[in-house]
């Protein structure tokens, strides 16, 4: 849509607001009957109108404050991912990849940009480019419920809500509370600390009333190295030893390198990736394990396939660089929170609210590595050329070239990325009666967010070539020089000479203006129509402000660089954390949005009431023009005990600032191995000569290839820049490789479409009955126009026709094949393009399953609540018009990518006086490995005990165990992080709370 055309749009919404405000004005004038006195309305999440039996249309979760205490979970994330309509992402073991430490939420594994977070129905200020919220920040003390709603909300919420609304209801309270809690792990590691108080009550003769919390909160890191299944993890090509491929048109002879290094362990050829020992001879990478380890790095004598200690399995020699990366990221947090509302008169009161909070956090890293698109060249004129290198070098057609050198820093220790924020919020409003049918709420809000990140052990590349390209090997630079034949000892002035320091800054603002006005219209028959109409506007930006290091190119090119003997060296300075580029840029859009509710039938054989529901929202964006959400819902009360509803909705979500405008960053997206256990895999490069795509008799499972020629493939090689010459035993021995992606300005918004239906049973029965309230709702959600960058690993499914249908004719000028990029020397994958684009489509379908019931048995009563979910469709389209990739019932190597077909959470509970005790059950489906077909990871169940007691009526202690039995999660080959997926499954294993609350 042209700028023209939108600003003739905003013009047409603000004469359009003028007239509902009109309308609003005659309406309120309408005569009704008035409100019984002792009757009061209540707003539940997913809609804009306030009823006194209001119960919700759309599947609705409520989560209470008991809940949250005692779960003894310190972050409300932690007990939130457990409800089977989430789908774990970012968490407290978030360490690469990571988001800062923040605790993002997202329901329907659709994103956490598609959940909206809101507290007290209000938006809270986003923390990243994406605008997704961090829960870190709200006053968990004061939460006294969390609605969720599943499926699109954008008509009663605007942009964001496509997968659904979650709403932390904060408690109304008086007095004074403190609360705090210690927790620890079986293994002694792990500690949390928390302590809240929070002070309410009224003031002028009860006029006004306000409420003040403050809490503090640490948790202390765990370390991958502290659990067994993770400790050997994290396999990468780079190690400290240093490596290199030779490019085909400067190979050695091979019959000088199986004279050189040998061929006893298998059959080295001149193309593969030679490795340097510490007494500088050289070692083939390819189906040699080796192993890294607190006593040093060594092969494993049998050349077997498995890192010694863990059941993960590697192709080739690898180092692993998993053992000193965080499994828990450290925390600490003050958080403050505080609201005041005063009564101007019986009929308009003023409210005010801020929110505070400060935390740190970080995420630690492997030691720096500098490989492909990063690494290096070397001068044959490097005094510390190894002899058995040298004589390899001296074989190549044009032995004075240079040669290309990969290598991981471990002198500078690991890359740690320290997070500093502190986010704020203020809101102000007004609200009150403008009739007595009708009432308004006005309000305006300003939140910001700043981030500074402060990065140690990056590496300065040009520093690096410099003590390279020297004569003397950069012993005039530094003491000693730089050694990158082995894993050498380096000095402190060279670690001070190549070692770079950067810190990045990130601002988000967000304002919000918004008015509401709802009441009656008239009677009808059925009952009262009434209306809510509202107008909002939202202003978004956000700035990223890199340091200079990491966006600065290189800075040292040689004297006359250029030729086959003296490259340039290209690129970024800095290797280490992920070059990145400056960010700016803002959205905004202004609002219209109504609801109506009509009463069709009441009181009538079969339909004791039967309601409709409809709403509507049009948003004038900035950036994409105009758009349009709705919905429809209908509410049938059959008969005192069974309610049947469902309902329709359009939801959009208009794209992020940082989806816009980001300009193109460096990442390093892993691919995995081609070999799973010894077994081909659909994982790694597919030109790999051992994986399952050069395979004619690949494994069977999970979206598997077509039949097709090894010819078919090696052509498709060939063309995309495999060396001829090297085709049949080529091996890419790195399971990461260089990516490039960024924003796009001319993204459009993404559409969804969502209906669900389902029914609420509450008989009413005397006895064992009474208390059974039993809900079932399916669900399904189908959006268009995802915005996104195509998943390497997609691309490369595509690319090679994995489904049978994306590449029939294995053409090399594919769309999937045309994102990657191959050195024309070795072959190798040099980088990935992919910026955001409007993408196919998700669509998901399931069935929610709540189940509530207590009785009273013996001298207490007796409580069960069980929620679980069906999955029957999870499946997404890389390209519009495209193949549908079916993930029911998979887990992949990205985050949120695990979709079991069930997953249910029960907890049976005991109270007796003072005394309350619960155990509490999570169950995860078993699944397929989706990148290995072979592979079925096993189901999980994790136990719970929890107890409560109330010593007085002022004094409760709580206490428990969570994850009882100690369960260990599932490995898994190419798991997100630690072997496994640390969101979906416990990583901490057995660990302790104790707690306390204390009332005044």
């Amino acid at each position: 849509m042209s700028k023209k055309t939108q600003s003739g749009n905003r013009r047409s919404l603000f004469a359009g607001a003028s007239v509902l405000a009109a309308a609003a004005a005659a309406l309120t004038a309408t005569p009704a009957v008035a409100q019984d006195e002792e009757e009061e309305a209540i707003v539940v999440t997913g809609s804009r109108i306030a009823r006194q039996d209001y119960v919700a249309n759309s599947p609705i979760v409520t989560v209470g404050q008991e809940a949250l205490e005692i779960s003894g979970a310190q972050t409300v994330d932690t007990l939130i991912n457990q409800l089977p309509q989430f789908a774990p992402g970012i968490n407290q073991s978030a360490n690469n990849p990571s988001n800062g430490g923040q605790a993002n939420i997202q329901l329907r594994g659709l994103g956490a940009n598609r959940t909206l977070v809101l507290l007290n129905g209000r938006r809270v200020v986003p923390s990243n480019s994406t605008t997704t919220v961090d829960v870190n920040v709200l006053p968990a003390q004061l939460v006294g419920n969390i609605e969720v709603v599943t499926g699109g909300a954008s008509a009663a919420y605007g942009s964001d809500a496509v997968g659904g609304v979650v709403n932390f209801q904060l408690r109304e309270f008086e007095g004074f509370e403190i609360s705090a809690q210690y927790g620890i792990s079986e293994e002694s590691d792990g500690e949390q600390n928390s302590i809240s108080a929070a002070l309410g009550g009224e003031f002028d003769g009860g006029r006004g009333r306000a409420m003040f919390m403050a809490s503090w909160d640490q948790r202390e890191v765990i370390y991958n190295a502290a659990r067994d299944f993770a400790a050997f993890s994290g396999p990468s090509g780079a190690s400290p030893l240093g490596n290199t491929v030779f490019e085909a048109t400067n190979a050695p002879l091979e019959a000088t390198v199986d004279a050189t290094v040998g061929t006893s362990l298998l059959a080295t050829n001149n193309l593969e990736t030679f490795g340097f020992n510490q007494d500088g001879t050289l070692f083939s990478y390819s189906n040699r394990v080796g192993f890294n380890s607190p006593g040093g790095i060594g092969f494993d004598g049998n050349n077997a396939a498995v890192y010694p200690g863990s059941p993960i399995a590697s192709a080739d020699f690898a180092y692993t660089t998993g053992f000193l990366n965080y499994m828990v990221l450290p925390l600490e947090r003050w958080n403050a929170f505080s609201s005041v509302e005063y009564d101007i008169n019986p009929n308009l009161t003023a409210f005010g609210e801020f929110l505070y909070t400060q935390y740190t956090s970080a995420n630690e890293l492997a030691a720096t590595p500098a490989a492909a698109g990063t690494g290096f060249r070397v001068p044959t004129t490097n005094p510390f050329i190894p002899a058995e290198l040298a004589t390899l070098l001296a074989s190549r057609p044009t032995p004075g070239g240079t040669f290309r050198l990969d290598k991981r820093f471990t002198a500078l220790g690991g890359r740690n990325a320290e997070e500093r924020y502190n986010v704020s919020q203020t809101t102000f409003g007004l609200r009150g009666d403008l009739t007595e049918e009708w009432t308004f709420d006005v309000y305006a809000s300003y939140g910001r967010m700043d981030r500074d990140t402060i990065q140690t052990g990056n590496v300065s590349r040009g520093a690096v070539q410099r003590l390279l390209s020297a004569a003397d090997g950069g012993a005039s630079l530094c003491t000693g020089g730089f050694n990158p034949f082995g894993d050498q000892a380096l000095s402190q002035s060279c670690v001070n000479y190549i070692g770079r320091t950067s810190k990045n800054v990130s601002v988000y603002e967000q304002r919000n203006v918004e008015a509401t006005i709802q009441g009656s219209l008239f009677e009808l028959p059925a009952g009262e129509i009434q209306v809510a109409l509202g107008a909002g506007y939202r202003e978004d930006s956000f700035e990223f402000i890199p340091d200079g290091s990491l966006s600065a190119a290189i800075s040292f090119q040689p004297t006359g660089c250029g030729a086959a003997t003296n490259p340039c060296l290209t690129g970024n300075d800095v290797a280490g954390f992920n070059p990145a580029n400056p960010l700016a840029g803002g959205t905004d859009v202004f609002e219209l949005f109504g609801e109506i509710l009509i009463p069709v039938i009441r009181d009538v054989p079969l339909a004791e009431e039967v309601n409709f529901t409809l709403g509507y929202r049009v948003s004038d964006y900035s950036t994409v023009g105009q758009v349009e959400s709705y919905k429809g819902d209908v509410d049938w009360t059959m008969f005192d005990g069974l309610r049947f509803r469902g309902g329709i909705q359009r939801a959009v979500r208009a794209p992020s600032v940082g989806e816009l405008f980001a300009i193109p960053t460096l990442g390093f997206p892993s691919i995995g191995n081609p070999l799973a256990a010894g077994v081909p895999a659909f994982s790694g490069d597919p030109c790999d000569s051992r994986s399952a795509y050069r395979s004619v008799t690949a494994p069977a499972g999970v979206g598997d290839q077509a039949a097709a020629s090894n010819t078919d493939i090696e052509n498709l090689c060939v063309a995309l820049g495999v060396p001829l010459a090297a085709i049949n035993s080529y091996t890419f021995t790195n399971n990461q490789i260089p990516a490039v992606s960024g924003g796009n300005p001319d993204l459009l918004e993404e559409t969804a479409d969502t209906w669900n239906a389902g029914f609420v049973f509450t008989p009413r029965f005397d006895g064992l009955l009474e208390n059974l309230s039993v809900s079932v709702d399916y669900w399904n959600i189908e959006i268009e126009g995802i915005i996104g960058t195509v998943g390497v690993g997609t691309a490369l499914d595509q690319c090679f026709n994995r489904n049978g249908t994306s590449n029939p004719t294995y053409d090399s000028n594919n769309f999937f094949c045309q994102l990657f990029t191959r050195d024309a020397g070795t072959g190798q994958m040099t980088d990935y393009a992919a910026s955001n684009q409007n993408l196919g489509g998700l669509r998901t379908s399931g069935v929610d399953i709540s189940l509530d019931w207590s009785h009273e048995v013996g001298p207490g009563d007796l409580g069960l609540n069980w929620i679980g979910s069906w999955l029957e469709e999870s499946t997404n389209q890389p390209l519009p018009g495209g193949q549908w990739i079916d993930t029911t019932g998979t887990i992949a190597n990205t985050v949120a990518s695990a979709a079991p077909e069930w997953k249910w959470t029960g907890t049976l509970s005991y109270a007796v006086g003072p005394f309350s005790v619960a155990g509490r059950m999570q169950w995860i489906d078993e699944m397929q490995n989706f990148n290995v077909a072979s592979q079925q990871i096993p189901q999980t169940t994790y136990y719970d005990l929890l107890g409560n007691w109330d010593v007085t009526d002022y004094l409760t202690l709580r206490a428990g165990v969570n994850n009882v039995t100690n369960e260990e999660p599932p490995v898994y080959t190419t798991g997100v992080q630690a072997n496994t997926d640390p969101a979906t499954y416990d990583v901490v294993g057995r660990r302790f709370f104790v707690g306390l609350r204390a009332r005044f």
